[in-house]
């Protein structure tokens, strides 16, 4: 499901993409006023303004297991006395989290689970496992831009903003961590790049090409690229995917989700359903968040989803610059 903002009610919607009708549900235990820096197991992960971090669960039918209340995390760095820019800080906290991956669901394994951000302008990189710490780690790299993060077998991957870097890192001592690079033409500015898990166990990459209009307020996805990341004598190899299969993929600012089409009624197999996520890498205005559809790799089409975009009723979605949709796992009997 999208969660999509609903200015008139206050609150949050489904949009179910594949029958491209929002879904009728009961109100959601989320806040409505909030930018989501992450998805992942079914819970929502969010910054309060005093840089607390606060995970959701939108369809717990217990309200007060529905709240985690985790530490502060690392606020910004403002000089001595200046509350101003301070203050612009607190305006624009939601925007600190800047992707979120969480282990296993907090309900089912409270004592063992971990949350992994990307945060602070997507320089910094902290962890925390709620069971057993009552503060944040960090995880402190090389100097890089981080575009994603992916859980797998015991293990972080966080990829760099310049699509050409992996880097690994063991979740039991996360602090000795391993790098593998690869030749990359690409351009880094114009692709937003994503790292996700096939059924398979294979970490695949999808470039999602950009382009901007309207003094960069305006973004429009052009073309899709897969790659398989083949992990050969201490560094990597990438694989062109010319075809997902039987596969699709959801993504945006959540944790990337890989699913079997034909275990879904009406999802599209071979196609990638994108979400508008986040462009900046400074906190302030995001722009008009209007590039959500479906990309087809068999065909390389790319199809909005028109009930958000085209609809008179629906042009709420493109004035909510500070609430972007965000994908989220519902529970099966929604």
């Amino acid at each position: 499901m999208l969660m999509v903002p609903n200015r008139k009610q206050h609150t949050w919607d489904m949009y179910d993409p594949m029958t491209n009708k929002f879904k009728e549900i009961s109100k959601l235990h989320i806040p409505y006023d909030k930018r989501f820096g992450g998805s992942s197991q079914g819970w929502l992960v969010t910054v309060n303004r005093d840089f607390t971090v606060t995970l959701y669960k939108p369809y717990s039918t217990d309200h007060d297991s529905a709240i985690i209340n985790l530490p502060c995390l690392f606020p910004p760095e403002v000089e001595d006395g200046d509350l101003e820019g301070l203050e612009d800080m607190r305006e624009y906290c939601d925007q600190h989290i800047y992707k979120a991956t969480i282990t296993a669901d907090p309900l089912i394994n409270p004592n063992d689970y971990m949350v992994v951000v990307i945060y602070l302008h997507c320089w910094k990189i902290a962890i925390i496992s709620p069971g057993r710490d009552n503060i944040w780690r960090k995880i402190d790299p090389d100097e890089e831009i981080f575009s994603d993060t992916l859980f797998n077998s015991n293990k972080f991957y966080f990829l760099n903003h310049n699509h050409d870097t992996l880097s690994s890192y063991d979740s039991r001592e996360p602090y000795c961590g391993t790098k593998v690079t690869w030749n990359n033409s690409d351009n880094w500015f114009g692709i937003k790049s994503y790292i996700v898990k096939s059924f398979e166990g294979d970490i695949l990459q999808v470039l999602r090409r950009c382009e901007w209009k309207d003094s960069l307020t305006i973004r429009r996805t052009t073309k899709v690229n897969i790659f398989k990341l083949d992990f050969v004598d201490g560094g990597v190899k990438r694989v062109i995917v010319k075809s997902l299969g039987d596969a699709a993929l959801f993504l945006g600012d959540n944790s990337s989700i890989y699913v079997r089409a034909s275990n879904f009624l009406g999802c599209k197999s071979n196609c990638i359903y994108f979400s508008h996520d986040t462009d900046l890498i400074s906190y302030g205005p995001q722009g008009v968040p209007c590039d959500c559809g479906i990309y087809n790799l068999g065909d390389n089409s790319y199809k909005k989803f028109t009930l958000l975009l085209d609809d008179e009723e629906s042009t709420i979605i493109s004035k909510m610059e500070a609430q972007p949709p965000i994908w989220i796992q519902p529970i099966l009997n929604l």
